[in-house]
């Protein structure tokens, strides 16, 4: 019972009968979670690998990627995409428990958040940067503008068809259809047709 009485063991490396008993006692507990962690790491990494690979066969089993070019016309690795975000999904879950068994999740999730709120705060100013001149540009077009009226911008001839909060709709005469911003319509220039 001596042996697992806690009160019994020396409170500091002056006071153990042997040095070296004091700090491997002291690293046991640190080494085990370090050995369980890398552990549950390994497994954890075997295992989405399986798992993505797994579902990149059973994909192409169903040729995924011909059946989405069929249906959309375009040539994307889907089967590769949804593999890899299977085993992304894995990882991540295995990085957070391998990081509770350490000790560091709350450290980690605290970073982790404060590093997604700076990519959606940068993410809002890179979408807004375009956005506000381009709308404070439409309240001088609206009155210069209107429609059915025939304009020039950058070398293109058309017919307004609609004038809306961020662009211009013009019809050209060959039938197509053109979106122009209104920040582009007063950076280029236009010419209005009468």
């Amino acid at each position: 019972m001596a042996l697992l009485d806690e009160s019994l063991a020396p409170q500091s490396i002056l006071e153990a009968p042997s040095k070296w008993q004091y700090v491997v006692d002291l690293l046991r507990p640190v080494l085990s979670k370090v050995v369980v962690a890398l552990v549950v790491l390994i497994v954890g990494f075997i295992a989405g690998k399986l798992i993505g690979k797994t579902v990149l066969y059973f994909f192409r089993s169903f040729h995924t990627n011909k059946k989405w070019k069929e249906l959309t016309g375009l040539n994307w690795r889907i089967e590769a995409f949804i593999s890899g975000i299977c085993s992304a999904v894995i990882y991540f879950f295995v990085i957070i428990m391998t990081l509770t068994i350490l000790g560091l999740s709350a450290f980690i999730t605290k970073l982790l958040s404060f590093g997604v709120i700076c990519i959606i705060f940068i993410s809002v100013i890179l979408a807004v940067k375009d956005f506000f001149p381009n709308y404070l540009a439409g309240f001088s077009l609206h009155k210069r503008i209107h429609f059915k009226d025939i304009v020039i911008v950058d070398g293109m001839k058309g017919v307004v068809e609609e004038i809306n909060w961020s662009d211009v709709k013009i019809r050209q005469e060959n039938g197509e259809i053109l979106y122009i911003p209104h920040i582009l319509f007063l950076k280029k220039g236009f010419k209005k047709i009468e």
